[in-house]
C-alpha cells in the first residue's frame, strides 16, 4: 500500500492509473512529426516509423492488395497500426497499379492517420528507391508475386506487366506454389513429396479446391509452399521447379528491356532472397548483370 495525498492505494492501482493516463499521451506523443514509409506486398505489408531520418518504430501486418482486397478488409488491417499524428505517408504496394485502385489506399490511409500528405505508388518504385536511388537499373520484385521496371533513376521508363499469379507472375512463390500443386493434382509429383504434401498439408483435390477456388486470396496459399520447396531445394524435382520459373521470369520480363545485357539488375523479395543461389545461377546462365538481391526494400 502506498499513500497518494490524503489517500491509501493499492500499487496496482497505481499501475492502472498510469497506463491509463500517461501511456496513450505518450504514445500520441511519439507519433507527433514522424514519417510513415509502409512497404506492402501480397503476404506482408512493413510499416517504418521515422523522425528525422531516424527509425524509431516499426510494424508488421498482413500485406494489403487492394487489386483483390475489399475496402473493409483493408480499413481493418490499416487499423492495427496506429498511425495517428504522422505528418507524412509514402505508401508502396503491390496491387497499385494506379487509378482507383491507388485512390483507395490513399483514402484509406487518409482516415486511419488523419494526414493530408499521403502518396501511393506501386511496391516495384519502392524497391527501386530502396535499392537504386538515383542509379539507372532493373528492378526486380520476386515475392509473392513477380514485376521488373526500367528504371532512370527518377522514375520507371520502362514495365512489362506482371499479369498476376494466373496470367504472369514468373519466378514468384504464388507461381512456384501453383506449379507445385498443379503437379500434385495432376498425380505428377514424386512419390515421396505427394506424401509430405498430404501428411504436413493435408492436401487432398478436395482441398485443393475449396483453397484456390473458394477461398479468398489463393496467391497468399500458393506462395506458402515456397517455404516446403526450400526444405527440399537439393531434390531434384524441386531444383527444376525453381530454376524453370526463375529462367522463364528473366525470359519474359528483364530479357525484354532494350540493353538488358550492359544493365545493372537488382532483385528485391523473399523468394528471390532464399533462392538466390539458384536465381544467380539462372542469370549468370542468361547473361544478366545480377548485382544485388535484397529481401526488403526498406
Amino acid at each position: 500500500m502506498i499513500y497518494l495525498g490524503a489517500k491509501l492505494v493499492k500499487k496496482s492501482e497505481i499501475v492502472c492509473l498510469f497506463q491509463k493516463n500517461f501511456l496513450p499521451l505518450r504514445q500520441n506523443l511519439e507519433y507527433i512529426y514522424m514519417e510513415l514509409t509502409v512497404d506492402s506486398g501480397s503476404t506482408k505489408a512493413k510499416w517504418v516509423f521515422t523522425d528525422g531520418g531516424e527509425v524509431v518504430r516499426q510494424v508488421f501486418t498482413a500485406g494489403i492488395n487492394a487489386a483483390q482486397q475489399s475496402r473493409v478488409v483493408i480499413a481493418e488491417e490499416m487499423a492495427k497500426v496506429g498511425m495517428r499524428g504522422v505528418e507524412r505517408i509514402r505508401f508502396y504496394g503491390a496491387g497499385c497499379i494506379g487509378g482507383e485502385v491507388n485512390e483507395v489506399i490513399r483514402e484509406e490511409l487518409v482516415a486511419a492517420s488523419g494526414c493530408s500528405d499521403v502518396s501511393v505508388e506501386s511496391d516495384i518504385v519502392g524497391a527501386a528507391v530502396g535499392t537504386l536511388g538515383d542509379r539507372r537499373g532493373i528492378v526486380c520484385i520476386l515475392g509473392t508475386g513477380a514485376n521488373a521496371v526500367l528504371w532512370d533513376g527518377v522514375k520507371v521508363v520502362g514495365k512489362v506487366n506482371a499479369g498476376g499469379y494466373i496470367l504472369g507472375d514468373e519466378g514468384s512463390g504464388a507461381v512456384m506454389g501453383r506449379e507445385l500443386i498443379s503437379d500434385y493434382v495432376k498425380g505428377l509429383t514424386p512419390g515421396w513429396l505427394t506424401e509430405v504434401l498430404e501428411r504436413e498439408y493435408g492436401l487432398s483435390y478436395s482441398v485443393v479446391v475449396e483453397k484456390v477456388y473458394r477461398q479468398p486470396m489463393a496467391n497468399r496459399w500458393l506462395a506458402g509452399f515456397a517455404k516446403l520447396l526450400g526444405m527440399y531445394r537439393e531434390e531434384e524435382y524441386v531444383r527444376e521447379l525453381v530454376e524453370g520459373t526463375f529462367r522463364r521470369f528473366v525470359k519474359r520480363n528483364v530479357c525484354r528491356f532494350e540493353g538488358w545485357q550492359e544493365t545493372d539488375c537488382v532483385v528485391v523479395g523473399s523468394v528471390g532472397y532464399y533462392f538466390e543461389k539458384e536465381l544467380r545461377k539462372i542469370c549468370d546462365e542468361l547473361g544478366v548483370r545480377l548485382v544485388m538481391v535484397k529481401k526488403e526494400p526498406i
